[in-house]
């Protein structure tokens, strides 16, 4: 979703009054609560702590919406299952360091520094069942589990949303977590044409009388007299803002100039 925000100081000091300028510009936003993503990260907390058997400190990254060079880097040599939801489809991303540190902490072991081994089938075997207990806590991002299994793939292709959780104790690892769409934001209000009727408008009637050389334009002097065909009188336009509203005919009603609509047209 695009949403309004503002870049970091242009210059710094640049500014009035000691305040620094922003620029504003519309950016892609995840609009996925981040309530739900917290669920999430309570759930994974707590399955965790059950399997390592130690208390686990974990932080939330905020839900985004990554650009798709930011998805290559996401998913270089990571290791990627899938979990299908009646809502959106969920993916976790692990990357080779952080499996290999998970997989030495369901071992009991502790990974002094984040190494970018390969697993052995066992301790992947391990991994993928703490995959799937993870993965019981996604309910609130996907929807209702689409199958009780968590699907090994080899690539994504689709997805919108990311989001991270930072695990900081007992170990060092990110799980990152990826979604196939991003929710709908919810209505909070509407515009209804009534709510504008009291607004006031400048319009501008103009009648398109043709074209003419410039040279002929520069000759004129005052006094002079401008032929109008009657099929010009039928070419008159009213616009709003520079955008057109109507068109019809022109003429004078009443000692004043007037305008027949003979078509109303969208002014966006």
């Amino acid at each position: 979703m695009k949403s309004l925000g503002f870049s970091s100081p242009l210059r710094p000091g640049l500014g009035l009054s000691g305040r620094h300028l922003k620029e504003a510009r519309f950016e892609s936003r995840s609009s996925l609560p981040i309530s739900a993503a917290c669920v999430v990260a309570n759930g994974v907390r707590e399955t965790l702590s059950s399997l390592l058997g130690v208390p686990v400190t974990l932080r939330l990254f905020a839900p985004s919406v990554p650009a798709p060079q930011a998805w290559q880097a996401i998913l270089r040599e990571a290791r990627l299952y899938r979990v299908g939801g009646n809502a959106a489809d969920a993916a976790i991303v692990l990357r080779r360091a952080d499996a290999s540190a998970l997989s030495a902490a369901l071992f009991g072991e502790s990974a002094a520094a984040p190494t970018q081994r390969a697993l052995s089938p066992i301790e992947c075997d391990v991994l993928d069942r703490m995959v799937g207990a993870v993965a019981a806590n996604f309910a609130a991002v996907c929807g209702t589990r689409e199958g009780r299994a968590v699907e090994r793939v080899s690539a994504l292709g689709g997805f919108v949303t990311y989001f991270e959780l930072a695990i900081e104790e007992p170990l060092i690892a990110r799980i990152g977590v990826a979604l196939s769409r991003d929710p709908s934001p919810e209505a909070r209000g509407s515009l209804a044409v009534a709510h504008l009727a009291g607004i006031k408008l400048d319009t501008l009637a103009t009648l398109d009388l043709g074209s003419a050389q410039a040279a002929t334009v520069a000759r004129l002097a005052v006094g002079a007299t401008l032929p109008i065909e009657p099929a010009a009188l039928q070419r008159c336009t009213l616009a709003a803002q520079g955008q057109r509203l109507a068109h019809g005919g022109g003429g004078v009603r009443n000692g004043r100039y007037a305008m027949r609509l003979d078509a109303v047209r969208s002014a966006v």
